[in-house]
């Protein structure tokens, strides 16, 4: 084998066509300027017999070619690759083709698609960032959820899917959403759908995912236009979600009447049994950062209202999500953070979704009425003894 530098296009061909060496199980070729022509020769040696018989396309696990300049044709020669090892069933577990110009030819970048999908029903992450797939869409907008679609047909296994920075709009993200209602989707958990210029239609038809899905984890919705209108749309929606864990709504143009809306779904003070039912679950995030983080926030000089709104948003939400796996508590007890004084080595966290059971035993000791008090005139932290 020649002495090649490792990591590069050549590289990875010479593993995968040497009857020396056993075929790579990962290929990370990212901002190489890989062309079209790169691509298709990546796409025959992955078709390329080894000495068991066996594609060694079919033992490919990680395909990373990030920041290139494959078009919908380079595309479609890896897919075309990876679907001709389906006899043997393709391995291929994450994708990745952010960064590149796979939507040129919206003809063959739906059939990459179609062979991808078929292919590989292991897939569980998929990244088509930055692809401008909106702009050579010529309109047929119900791609994007026929594509989606797909991978419910063929096994649905896909858990994470970003299409950011792709313009699709509003009547794209309307036709993802209603894919979503119909298919459900079981297994798909992490959907990005940052800097897609969606306004309030498209934030409705999420919404209405929101409220419904049982499955997805995290929506990602940073740099669009959903404005406070949007924000309401989804403070509604978690009112019966219990399954969501983030919400971006970093840079979307919500003021503060949005926000206490989401704050209101998340942490609703007006009865104690509101407050018990309220959303326990969900982060909301505003500029990338968790909600009541304040000096983000005056940093980027939010005005005092905003500021006041924000550090209440979350108050109980926002509790770090470092502790997913603690164990159950079986002695608990409540903490009331005071601004002035508060020993900060008395507050353990636990985790969210033991919080209405918390609050039904403090009461049951100090009584509803002085604790729906103590709590709406505090923000609240939760403590284990």
């Amino acid at each position: 084998m020649p002495n090649l530098t490792w990591g590069t296009i050549d590289y990875y061909i010479s593993r995968l066509t040497s009857p020396e060496r056993n075929p790579p199980l990962r290929i990370d070729i990212c901002n190489q300027h890989l062309t079209d022509n790169d691509a298709i020769r990546l796409a025959d040696a992955l078709l390329h017999h080894s000495n068991d018989s066996s594609r060694c396309g079919s033992k490919l696990k990680l395909l990373r070619l990030r920041g290139n300049n494959i078009t919908s044709t380079g595309f479609l020669a890896i897919c075309e690759a990876i679907g001709g090892v389906a006899d043997e069933i393709s391995a291929l577990e994450e994708l990745d083709m952010g960064n590149n110009r796979v939507g040129s030819n919206i003809d063959d970048f739906a059939f990459a698609m179609y062979l991808l999908f078929s292919a590989a029903p292991n897939l569980k992450h998929l990244d088509l960032t930055g692809n401008r797939i909106g702009l050579s869409n010529g309109g047929d907008m119900k791609l994007i959820g026929e594509i989606l679609a797909l991978n419910e047909h063929y096994g649905g296994r896909l858990e994470t899917l970003n299409l950011s920075d792709n313009f699709l709009c509003d009547r794209a993200v309307i036709h993802l959403a209603e894919t979503m209602m119909i298919s459900e989707f079981k297994s798909l958990t992490r959907l990005d759908l940052s800097l897609n210029y969606i306004g309030v239609r498209g934030a409705e038809a999420l919404a209405e995912v929101v409220a419904c899905n049982s499955t997805l984890e995290h929506l990602l919705l940073r740099s669009n236009s959903v404005g406070d209108l949007g924000a309401t749309l989804f403070a509604s929606a978690l009112k019966t979600n219990d399954t969501l864990l983030e919400l971006n709504l970093g840079y979307n143009g919500i003021t503060s009447v949005g926000m206490k809306e989401l704050r209101t779904a998340v942490y609703d003070t007006t009865s104690l049994n509101s407050l018990v039912t309220s959303n326990h679950t969900v982060s909301i995030l505003f500029y990338g950062y968790c909600a009541d983080n304040n000096d983000d926030f005056q940093y980027r000089g939010c005005t005092r209202e905003q500021l006041l709104e924000m550090d209440q948003i979350l108050r109980i939400n926002a509790l770090p999500k470092h502790y997913p796996d603690l164990p159950p508590i079986p002695q608990l007890k409540l903490a009331f953070r005071l601004r002035q004084s508060f020993d900060m080595k008395y507050f353990h966290h636990i985790d969210r979704k033991h919080l209405p059971e918390v609050l039904r035993f403090v009461s049951a000791h100090v009584g509803a009425d002085k604790l729906f008090y103590i709590m709406k005139e505090m923000p609240l932290a939760v403590c284990a003894s």
